[in-house]
């Protein structure tokens, strides 16, 4: 059937979705709309008529990347793939998603989407009963124009710009201007898909005016990242692949299994003790910001904190530094810190306490001491008890 059921859903339920059925043989518009929210999927169901039904989703919610990995290579290293990311990512990999797509040479252009994001997706089209196969990031379905810079569309109240084979962004409006420097590379004309004022010095260069879901619809099969890969590929898919494994053979089963058996072994132990790192990491970030909920990658909030108050993260100190620190938290728990600052090159630690007594401070100083050069700054007595600033330094 050349006839398709297009649909853009937001990050959030509330977001206005619009949607379009296209005739891909006649090149035309069938019918379009926007619905003002996710439970208006429903009203969709009907009007699919057994029309497949193509999914755009909002490339806010997602991260569009790269990594270099040679196509030799690609298939024996897409389960490491996560971990090559991990530290460009701020939440931890086990709660995302990861799908391949386009390659140029040794760069593979890389979709990552949190296991969270994508079911509430698929959810809410399960109960408006609208199966779907294809689940494409909408960035990737406007189209490229030779010679130019990058494409832009504005979609309801939010701007669509293609930067690459592989990448791209959605941002507001408004903050396009702020973009525009960073954006205009190399200077040449950016391809609009919809009428917009350009910022000043960036010459646009007008497509054919067309409905944005229209663009984007024949845009879509030519879209080379599914997000529906690995456990969420549809059930037509899957059961050709157990299909195709049934075929190998029992004796190859069992052999994969004792191989897989005998590194699961390795592996296991391996995750045991980086889980136990990552749980003491947890651990101390929460002491020393026990105002913070979520911490899905301690080590990189952490040297995120640490930039930001000026300091060297890499010098890698600060962990060991504040986990001798320990004890005397543990001791003292009405002693607290309230700001950090963390100065690698000479090994020093300035502490924002507060306390509940001049002798907390005293004894928290006493068993600092024990591992530290300690220097106590001002103290200050007010109705909530005590505060004031302590440098620690390295001994020798």
């Amino acid at each position: 059937m050349s006839e398709r059921l297009v649909i853009r859903l937001g990050s959030q339920a509330q977001q206005p979705i619009p949607w379009i059925t296209w005739s891909e043989e006649q090149q035309t518009v069938i019918s379009s709309g926007v619905l003002s929210g996710a439970e208006g999927l429903a009203s969709l169901s009907e009007r699919a008529g057994g029309r497949p039904v193509e999914v755009l989703v909002d490339s806010s919610a997602l991260t569009l990347t790269e990594v270099t990995l040679p196509a030799k290579a690609q298939r024996q290293a897409m389960k490491a793939l996560p971990f090559m990311l991990e530290d460009e990512l701020s939440e931890d990999v086990e709660r995302l998603h990861f799908v391949p797509g386009s390659r140029d040479g040794d760069q593979l252009s890389v979709v990552v989407v949190a296991h969270s994001q994508l079911k509430m997706w698929l959810e809410w089209l399960a109960e408006a009963g609208l199966p779907v196969k294809k689940m494409v990031p909408d960035v990737l379905a406007l189209g490229r124009v030779d010679d130019t810079e990058l494409s832009v569309m504005q979609l309801e109240q939010q701007l669509l710009i293609r930067t690459g084979e592989g990448r791209g962004m959605v941002l507001e409006p408004e903050w396009l201007t702020f973009m525009a420097e960073s954006l205009a590379g190399e200077g040449r004309s950016w391809a609009l898909f919809t009428p917009l004022t350009l910022p000043e010095g960036i010459e646009g260069l007008e497509q054919p005016l067309e409905l944005p879901m229209q663009a984007l619809a024949q845009g879509f099969v030519r879209t080379p990242a599914n997000l529906l890969t690995g456990p969420y590929a549809p059930a037509k898919e899957l059961s050709k692949l157990v299909t195709v494994w049934s075929k190998v053979g029992i004796a190859a089963a069992v052999l994969l299994t004792l191989v897989l058996a005998h590194r699961g072994v390795a592996w296991y132990q391996l995750e045991q003790e980086r889980t136990a790192l990552r749980a003491e990491g947890e651990r101390i970030y929460r002491q020393l910001f026990p105002q913070e909920r979520r911490v899905p990658n301690p080590r990189g909030q952490l040297e995120a904190k640490v930039r930001a108050l000026g300091g060297d993260a890499g010098s890698g100190q600060l962990l060991p530094m504040m986990a001798n620190l320990e004890s005397a938290f543990a001791q003292l728990p009405d002693v607290r810190p309230t700001g950090i600052r963390f100065d690698g090159n000479r090994s020093e630690v300035r502490l924002q306490l507060v306390g509940k007594d001049f002798a907390q401070f005293e004894r928290f100083k006493e068993l600092a001491s024990a591992h530290y050069d300690v220097e106590s700054g001002a103290i200050n007595n007010d109705e909530a008890g005590v505060s004031g600033v302590m440098t620690l330094r390295a001994k020798g």
